[in-house]
C-alpha cells in the first residue's frame, strides 16, 4: 500500500494535469458510473492528500475520494488517451492529459460535508503544514499499545506506514514494541 508520501506526489502530478480545466470523466468498468455522471464535464479546483487519501474538488462542490488500498494503481498520461483496456474503475481527460485508475480500496464522490467528515476520521499528516502534531502526541502518550502500532494506526499518524514506521524507530533506536507512554524521543518546538 503506498504511504502518504506516494499520494501527495500522486495530488501534485494530477493537480499539474487538471486542475483549472473542465474534465471528462468516466467509468468503463462500470463500477463507477454514477459517480463519475455527477462530476463529468466540470472544472477541477484542487486536488489535496490526506495521508494515504487522496481528493478531487470540482467546481460544483463535490468531491471524487479515493484511497487505493493495497491493489490500486493511477497510470497519467499526455495527449489521447489510450482505448480502456481490462478493470478500469475510472478515467479522467482532456485534450491534453489523462488519468486512469484501476483497482483502489475507494472512489467515491462525496459532498462538501462528507469530505470533511472522511478527513476528521484520520489523524494529522506528518507531511501537511497545517497538521497538528500535538494531537498525535496526545494520544501517543496516553496510550498503552506499542509505539510500532500506534504509528501505523490511520486515526493517530495519516499516511504512515510499514517504512516509515521501521525507519524513524531504527532512527531513534525505540523499540517498536514500546508502549506510546513509554515513548519519547527529542521534539522540535
Amino acid at each position: 500500500m503506498p504511504e502518504g508520501n506516494v499520494i501527495h506526489n500522486q495530488a501534485r502530478r494530477l493537480s499539474r494535469a487538471f486542475r483549472g480545466k473542465v474534465v471528462q470523466v468516466d467509468s468503463p468498468q462500470g463500477r463507477f458510473s454514477d459517480g463519475a455522471d455527477r462530476v463529468d464535464g466540470h472544472a477541477v479546483r484542487k486536488i489535496e492528500a490526506h495521508g494515504k487519501h487522496l481528493y478531487i474538488g470540482f467546481d460544483n462542490d463535490l468531491w471524487i475520494h479515493v484511497h487505493l488500498g493495497l491493489f490500486g494503481k493511477w497510470r497519467l498520461g499526455k495527449g489521447e488517451a489510450p482505448v480502456p483496456q481490462g478493470q478500469l474503475r475510472m478515467r479522467l481527460r482532456t485534450l491534453e492529459s489523462w488519468a486512469e485508475l484501476r483497482g483502489p480500496t475507494v472512489c467515491e464522490v462525496l459532498t462538501p460535508q462528507e469530505k470533511k467528515a472522511s478527513v476528521a476520521k484520520i489523524g494529522p499528516d506528518p507531511i501537511r503544514a497545517d497538521a497538528d502534531p500535538e494531537a498525535a502526541w496526545a494520544k501517543v502518550h496516553r496510550s498503552s499499545q506499542s509505539i510500532g502500532a500506534l504509528l501505523m494506526d490511520q486515526r493517530i499518524f495519516a499516511g504512515v506506514g510499514n517504512i516509515y514506521r521501521a525507519e524513524v524507530l531504527f532512527r531513534h533506536d525505540i523499540s517498536p514494541f514500546r508502549p506510546g507512554s513509554k515513548t519519547c524521543w527529542a521534539r522540535k518546538g
